[in-house]
């Protein structure tokens, strides 16, 4: 592997700040962010590997500095712990279905749920539908991390519809994230796929993460919740947007 040099490190830098100040913001985006930045120097794969433990790591800081929010959340334990398995699940998939399938399911699932937003702003999820959902959700956000490397698609919109505080809105997103990153984080040490080299990488990438993140998270407390839930249907349509692009476009 070739070394990477400084002006590469400077837009590795620049990816990860952009992405964390987006995560501590609205508890997504730091792969979202980060990753196309750095993957138009480095490629998917060793852009993806060196996203490993800034998402790890910026997740469980913001579960252990939101860890009051958890009360607010009784179905994060279910949906948790059915993401592990379906992580297997997803690596499994990845060899049987195409790229494209993928991207299209996932886009169509996004687009029809803003629809259900637009026509049903005062869409709320009920007490009994929480619980009922939680463990199909988190299967499927596993399945979906397994997969195609991403699960926002499946859980933003089960959050979405939880009416939540902005607070906890991240804190669940956080947990979700930093318990399927770590899963995949250890089938890929158990595999022995994680070089040492990218290993480093994303050791010190977690230094511009870790910078950015928390400036977001101040920044979150002048946010109005009208603006936030914005913020967070935006994101969702751009994610829809790009996933449909790449299956059929580009």
């Amino acid at each position: 592997m070739a070394e990477l040099t400084w002006d590469v490190w400077v837009v590795i830098a620049l990816g990860l700040a952009a992405g964390g100040l987006t995560k501590g913001i609205t508890g997504l985006g730091l792969p979202g962010v980060a990753v196309p930045i750095m993957a138009s120097f480095l490629g998917v794969e060793h852009a993806v590997m060196i996203m490993l433990f800034p998402t790890l790591i910026t997740n469980g800081w913001l579960v252990w500095r939101l860890r009051d929010c958890y009360r607010e959340v009784p179905e994060l334990r279910r949906v948790v712990l059915m993401g592990f398995p379906g992580v297997g699940v997803g690596a499994a998939i990845l060899y049987l279905a195409s790229d494209q399938f993928l991207a299209t399911v996932l886009s169509v699932w996004i687009f029809a749920y803003l629809a259900l937003r637009f026509f049903r702003p005062e869409l709320r999820l009920s007490p009994q539908a929480r619980r009922r959902f939680a463990f199909p959700v988190g299967f499927a956000s596993g399945t979906l991390q397994g997969s195609t490397g991403i699960c926002a698609p499946v859980i933003v919109p089960y959050v979405d519809a939880l009416g939540i505080s902005p607070r906890t809105y991240v804190f669940t997103f956080a947990a979700v994230f930093m318990s399927l990153s770590f899963s995949h984080l250890s089938i890929l040490w158990i595999a022995r796929a994680y070089p040492l080299e990218q290993l480093m990488e994303s050791l010190l990438a977690v230094i511009p993460a870790m910078i950015f993140v928390p400036i977001g998270s101040w920044l979150r407390q002048y946010l109005p919740s009208s603006i936030f839930g914005r913020m967070i249907r935006v994101f969702l349509f751009v994610m829809a947007i790009r996933l449909f692009y790449t299956a059929w476009i580009s």
